[in-house]
């Protein structure tokens, strides 16, 4: 019998404005915050919470550009429609049909959070299935006037409750919050 009931967390950046990358989904913009040896954000405690990665494919094509994988010791799933994946990389396995089914079933199947990445699409769906708990968002201090919103017309209201802030020296400010029932 397992312990305690893991929990899907969205942990992200974000533009003030509300975006997660300019329209043809870059993050150029979020390199001069990148982690260092004395900044992580709490990214090293946060990554060692989780057991399982979940993202959608065009998440998956633009971090397969920063180089190596950098998630081969978690499972990791990518929700996709496509047939024929691109590169397939250690530990990841790609899904296709029902999220919130297939999210349910992982959630009875697993002690460990779940991280859910982004895309922006994917987030839309996980909050229409009720199936975030946790959100740690990264307000970065750029307007960006336009992009691919973090929250892209979930169509109800969803009541938040925040639980730590934190600044950075930089002006990064981390905002945590649980999502009320």
């Amino acid at each position: 019998m397992k312990g305690n009931t893991p929990r899907i967390k969205l942990y992200i950046a974000a533009s003030l404005d509300g975006f997660i990358a300019r329209e043809n989904g870059s993050i150029d913009w979020l390199t001069r915050y990148e982690n260092d040896s004395e900044t992580d954000y709490g990214y090293s405690q946060f990554y060692s919470s989780i057991g399982t990665v979940l993202m959608g494919r065009k998440t998956y094509e633009q971090v397969l550009e920063f180089g190596e994988w950098p998630y081969g010791e978690k499972k990791s799933y990518v929700f996709t429609r496509q047939k024929e994946p691109m590169r397939h990389e250690n530990n990841v396995e790609f899904v296709s049909g029902d999220i919130g089914e297939f999210v349910r079933q992982l959630m009875e199947n697993t002690e460990k959070d779940i991280w859910l990445v982004g895309g922006s699409q994917l987030i839309k769906t996980f909050f229409e299935e009720n199936l975030v708990q946790d959100m740690i968002v990264f307000v970065v201090p750029i307007i960006l006037g336009s992009g691919i919103p973090l929250f892209d017309q979930i169509g109800r209201e969803i009541k938040l409750r925040t639980e730590r802030v934190e600044r950075y020296e930089n002006g990064l400010v981390s905002v945590e919050y649980k999502i009320e029932e």
